[in-house]
């Protein structure tokens, strides 16, 4: 195996290289979850002969010059896939970096909330802070249920007051939020929920944990 490793090191190299590669590009694409059945089939494929290669090489079904190759070519292979899912990995961050980011944006709508009497004062229907805007009901309504916190009943709710999709609510400010707060009866719950934050994930088009669940029907409350 050392005389392996001495002997195809560079082609090891360049294989993790394209993997990273590959992997990044894919899961930039696609956002996949790290479950293998949302797996490309080919990266199913090639992780399957690669077991399959390492049991024959492990038990020596192989004598001889084929056993050699066998092993050289397991080390390539097995050099791609960690290269892919360390490609992954990097892009799985990169992707998460806008949602991160949209925080610090948002942090100037509280601050008046201590000491600016109308963040706090009530609005003409008898609820703290802002209305969100409203819009009327898109051809296609975002699934609201995929936010953690918003069921069944609160996305008829949400739906009354205009609100149909993800953008909507990822662009509220924290005077929205607490309006919204109060008319659904549960004060301050969308902040610590992180709605917003949720939101502004998934109408990029990218998944919290939580809304993965709801798509594999994980969530009886949200189907």
């Amino acid at each position: 195996m050392t005389y392996l490793l001495s002997t195809y090191w560079p082609w090891m190299l360049i294989a993790l290289l394209l993997g990273i590669a590959v992997g990044f590009m894919t899961f930039q694409r696609s956002v996949q979850a790290w479950r293998p059945v949302s797996w490309p089939s080919w990266l199913r494929l090639l992780c399957l002969l690669f077991v399959v290669g390492l049991v024959v090489a492990v038990l020596k079904w192989l004598p001889g010059l084929a056993g050699q190759y066998l092993e050289a070519a397991l080390l390539l292979v097995g050099s791609y896939i960690v290269g892919y899912f360390a490609g992954s990995w990097l892009a799985s961050l990169r992707a998460a970096e806008p949602a991160v980011q949209l925080q610090p944006a948002m942090a100037p709508a509280a601050a008046p909330v201590a000491a600016a009497p109308a963040a706090t004062a009530l609005a003409s229907d008898g609820h703290p802070g802002q209305r969100p805007p409203s819009i009327d009901r898109v051809a296609t309504p975002d699934n609201l249920k995929r936010i953690a916190g918003v069921g069944h009943t609160n996305e008829i709710k949400l739906n009354e007051l205009g609100i149909w999709t993800f953008s909507q609510i990822a662009a509220w400010n924290h005077q929205n939020a607490e309006w919204v707060g109060s008319y659904l009866a549960f004060p301050g719950r969308i902040e610590r929920e992180d709605w917003i934050g949720q939101a502004a994930r998934l109408a990029q088009g990218l998944e919290t944990e939580f809304s993965r669940r709801v798509d594999h029907g994980d969530v009886p409350t949200s189907l």
